[in-house]
């Protein structure tokens, strides 16, 4: 089963909290342990030390046994044991058994071998039977050994493991309780942004998910949500306004040859009035076919569906070629098309969207210049780009329009012209849109220089290495 973050923050905080006051449990115990040792230590070392003391200031008075019988009275008088041994090894005087019930404490190895050492002058201190027992030599003939009880000592000890394994449990408690608490607060941002993003749907994507503090990772994780969420509107609101627009622009070429059809069909007609309605059909077919060529072009870079494959190309060739396919109709119309090259200006980039763009350009310059106009296309090298100009000494943009050419669907033989002819007005509204996209798509762009009444100027730049996003 899948834990939520908060028990497993929650779950981590614990195991890591168990694990430092284990450690913390352990050192309190070894180190209360070690002073309780070296307590006793002190004790049985100063009760040795008064006891060499007491020892020399007796033998002044008395015959070195009997002070150090009468010292070792006084000494009986205490808690622990005390054994005074000769050189020789003979068990001079003992106290009352009260710690080690023995009656010589030479049955014991440890002590045994310690009563050896102490005869070079060597102290020892040894844990035996749960005592703790001090030899010391003293007086350069005898041995001192007393003992000091572990009981207590052992009982403190009991008493703190008894409290830690009571305290740690209920400190892991109260901690479990409290990370779970500053967890599910630390994760609050997180529920809300959840909420929030879940209540966002296509109708309502204009709603942001509200960033309370744009310096910490939540707030950060939030702008970045709603960035997201800008561009998805950004993007829906396109599809929408370009299905809109597609519906409405392709109502009007429909509308046409149905009723071009049907006013045809409603009686009987001679040759001349059937050719007539087809060129019409044949006509809006040629604007829906462009429409829809279009329409999906620029659906297509909207979805950023692919990648435009990059050839090395001559693009002096591409303009040249265009402008001779163009020829025909701009001779149909009376019209002067014209283009000069930098030589063969070899580039990188896609020779069929180059050419659509040209295409584009050109014709949307030709279908507003009038009969006697001219048409020119001037290519140069700048840089690392090359400038493609295309002026015409057409009608001219008016201001108010200028600013619209490239939006989709919007053309402007309305304002251009109120006398454009039903050829000039035949345009989607999709080829400046489709010319800008396909600069861009290379690495460049493209641009009004200037329209006044006189003519207009495009300007197009392309990267001579092409656009390194869509190689």
């Amino acid at each position: 089963m899948s834990l939520s973050i908060r028990v497993r923050l929650t779950l981590w905080y614990v195991v890591v909290l168990t694990i430092v006051l284990l450690i913390f449990a352990a050192g309190v115990y070894a180190f209360v342990a070690t002073e309780e040792r070296r307590a006793v230590d002190r004790i049985l070392r100063e009760r040795a030390d008064s006891f060499s003391r007491a020892y020399a200031a007796e033998v002044n008075e008395e015959v070195n046994e009997k002070a150090v019988m009468e010292v070792a009275r006084d000494y009986a008088r205490g808690e622990g044991d005390v054994f005074v041994y000769a050189a020789n090894g003979q068990l001079i005087t003992r106290s009352p058994a009260r710690l080690l019930r023995m009656p010589d404490v030479r049955s014991v190895p440890e002590l045994r071998d310690a009563i050896v050492r102490a005869r070079t002058g060597s102290v020892a201190v040894v844990t035996t039977h749960g005592v703790r027992c001090i030899v010391a030599p003293f007086g350069g003939r005898y041995v001192f050994v007393s003992t000091e009880s572990l009981a207590g000592k052992h009982d403190a000890l009991r008493r703190l493991r008894a409290a830690f394994v009571v305290l740690i449990p209920v400190a892991l408690l109260i901690a479990a309780i409290g990370g779970y608490f500053l967890a599910s607060r630390s994760l609050a941002p997180v529920t809300r942004i959840t909420e929030a993003a879940s209540r966002i749907e296509a109708e309502n994507l204009s709603q942001r998910i509200a960033v309370r503090n744009s310096d910490d990772e939540l707030g950060r994780l939030a702008s970045v949500l709603n960035a997201l969420l800008q561009r998805l509107e950004r993007s829906f609101q396109q599809q929408k306004q370009l299905l809109a627009d597609t519906s409405h622009e392709l109502r009007t070429p429909v509308t046409i040859i149905r009723s071009e059809a049907e006013v045809t069909l409603s009686r009987e007609r001679d040759a001349g009035e059937y050719r007539h309605a087809l060129e019409v059909i044949r006509s809006e077919s040629s604007h829906l076919s462009n429409l829809i060529e279009g329409v999906l072009l620029l659906a297509r870079a909207d979805a950023h569906q692919g990648t435009i494959p990059m050839d090395r190309i001559e693009l002096a060739k591409v303009i040249e070629e265009t402008v001779q396919a163009l020829q025909r109709v701009a001779q149909s119309r009376q019209i002067a098309l014209s283009c000069s090259t930098d030589g063969p200006m070899p580039a990188r980039g896609n020779a069929e969207l180059i050419r659509r763009m040209l295409l584009n350009l050109l014709d949307n310059s030709m279908k507003f210049t009038e009969a006697s106009g001219s048409v020119r296309l001037v290519s140069r090298r700048v840089g690392p780009d090359y400038v493609l100009t295309v002026t015409d000494n057409g009608r001219g943009i008016p201001t108010e329009a200028q600013e619209r050419i490239f939006d989709r669907f919007f053309r402007g033989d309305s304002v251009r012209g109120r006398d454009a002819d039903r050829e000039s007005a035949n345009g989607s509204g999709l080829g400046l849109p489709i010319a800008r996209w396909i600069a861009r798509a290379h690495g460049g762009d493209l641009r009004l220089v200037r329209s006044t009444p006189s003519g207009s100027t495009f300007e197009a730049s392309l990267p001579i290495t092409g656009s390194e996003e869509s190689s």
